[in-house]
């Protein structure tokens, strides 16, 4: 997949592109219907698949007041599209000047002219242009003048409900990790690169894997089982993690730990796949050193038994 941070500055020539455009926070299930129509579409034609998404979030701009926290860093973003068999992916940096494009200088300028676009793929709800006044309407109609095929995506639901990324931080912020992960089509995904901690874990015999706190929507901090891979591998180990202060070691650290089952291996410096499968339980405050590797102890025992009977499916590789 090659990546492309500024579509009104490239060299790139494109030619017979199905271009899939969107904000793609989180990359949800309704997010995946999309992209897949595309790729399919343009494998099925010897064409090249484009997904069409934004450096920062529009808000960010449009209404700083009001702009979420993102459910995927930029790595993970990026890691979950090229996952989906995308060829190109645009990264472009949503400033005032490209918010100021008007509708027909985009489907015109942008798609016809620079991405030489076959078809369009959007959902339901898409917006765009100045103002965000663009309709998915006027869409067709720009599409239709310039000779490009508009395919709206309708939502997909679970239980009524309409996935969307705003719903998705709402049960992530109110700790329902189940309903968003099936909402996203995978486990929550976390990519960071492991850096050097008190190792304190190491002293209790849980040597763990600390990761940076990112400016993103994370669940409530706590105690949770998933799975992690290492960059460059391919297996995935169990792991047990810690998103929080870990109020008995440091209290006034915020960070990720994590203590991944029968692994001891240096991995310093190096990217790491986490995927938070079931929340286990609150973070608490330990009276001793005992304690605390006692209910560890427990932790681990219980996220064994536990993947005994979860369902095989849940994967981060990279591919």
């Amino acid at each position: 997949m090659k990546i492309i941070e500024d579509i009104l500055l490239t060299k790139e020539k494109f030619e017979n592109t199905y271009v899939a455009i969107g904000a793609f926070d989180g990359i949800h299930m309704g997010h995946r219907e999309l992209i897949s129509q595309a790729v399919e579409k343009a494998k099925k034609t010897g064409g090249k698949a484009v997904v069409f998404t934004f450096l920062n979030h529009p808000m960010e701009i449009t209404n700083t007041v009001k702009a979420p926290k993102l459910i995927s860093s930029l790595d993970e973003k990026i890691h979950i599209i090229k996952s989906l068999g995308v060829d190109y992916l645009i990264l472009q940096p949503f400033t005032k000047d490209f918010s100021n494009m008007i509708p027909e200088e985009f489907v015109e300028k942008v798609l016809k002219k620079i991405l030489n676009t076959k078809e369009v793929y959007v959902g339901f709800n898409f917006s765009f242009g100045k103002g965000g006044k663009g309709t998915v309407e006027n869409l067709k109609k720009l599409g239709k003048k310039c000779e490009i095929n508009i395919n709206i995506i309708e939502p997909i639901k679970i239980e009524e409900q309409i996935i969307s990324s705003t719903f998705i931080r709402q049960m992530l912020a109110t700790g329902k990790l189940d309903i968003a992960n099936r909402c996203l089509g995978q486990p929550f995904l976390i990519i960071g690169e492991v850096v050097h901690g008190r190792k304190l874990g190491r002293v209790m015999g849980f040597p763990t894997a600390n990761l940076k706190i990112l400016n993103k929507i994370y669940p409530p901090f706590g105690i949770y089982g998933g799975k992690v891979r290492v960059e460059g591998e391919n297996k995935c180990w169990n792991a047990v993690i810690n998103i929080g202060k870990n109020p008995t070691l440091k209290p006034d650290e915020r960070s990720i730990e994590v203590h991944i089952l029968d692994f001891n291996r240096d991995i310093y410096g190096k990217r790491i796949y986490v995927s938070l499968i079931e929340f286990l339980r609150e973070e608490k405050k330990f009276n001793s050193m005992d304690e605390l590797k006692e209910t560890i102890t427990k932790d681990v025992l219980n996220w064994r038994e536990k993947v005994k009977v979860i369902e095989d499916g849940y994967s981060i590789k990279d591919r």
